[in-house]
């Protein structure tokens, strides 16, 4: 028994249209893009970079007023380390949180120093006036040293 108006219509060829595909398609791209937006960035984030150094700054300067003994940090284009002063030479900290580190990958760092090459906080907590400045991809962030020990970071 016919069940349209027309009759019987022959049976529908088993499948998708193209514009069903295309949907499909277009909400596949969309999943993947924010995906991959939502990723985080394997260098990490510059103004990570800057509290890690402050950070370590600060308990180099903690160090020194609890040792009783100056602590020096050395930049140059690969990293920074930490050293500390013994009679008339300087010598590497023990500390397992000042040991040497290297810039993240991509970081380019500029140092400016004030009246030597090496940031010194000695036994009262006072240091080498300096700023650090550290850039990738057109962001920056900059650590600043005060006279008085001090350390502020400024991510731009």
């Amino acid at each position: 028994m016919p069940i349209s108006a027309t009759g019987n219509s022959p049976p529908r060829a088993a499948g998708f249209t193209l514009v069903e595909l295309l949907v499909v398609l277009v909400v596949i791209g969309l999943m993947a893009t924010t995906v991959v937006l939502s990723l985080p960035d394997p260098r990490g984030k510059l103004a990570d970079d800057g509290a890690a150094l402050a950070a370590r700054l600060v308990a180099a300067r903690d160090l020194a007023i609890i040792g009783g003994q100056d602590i020096g940090v050395r930049f140059d284009a690969a990293g920074y380390g930490f050293e500390q002063r013994r009679g008339e030479s300087w010598a590497p900290v023990a500390e397992r949180a000042l040991v040497p580190r290297r810039w993240g990958t991509g970081v380019a760092a500029a140092t400016a120093v004030e009246g030597g090459a090496a940031l010194v906080f000695d036994a009262t907590g006072l240091a080498t006036p300096a700023e650090i400045i550290l850039r990738r991809d057109g962001a920056s962030s900059v650590v600043t040293v005060s006279n008085t020990g001090q350390v502020r970071v400024d991510a731009r």
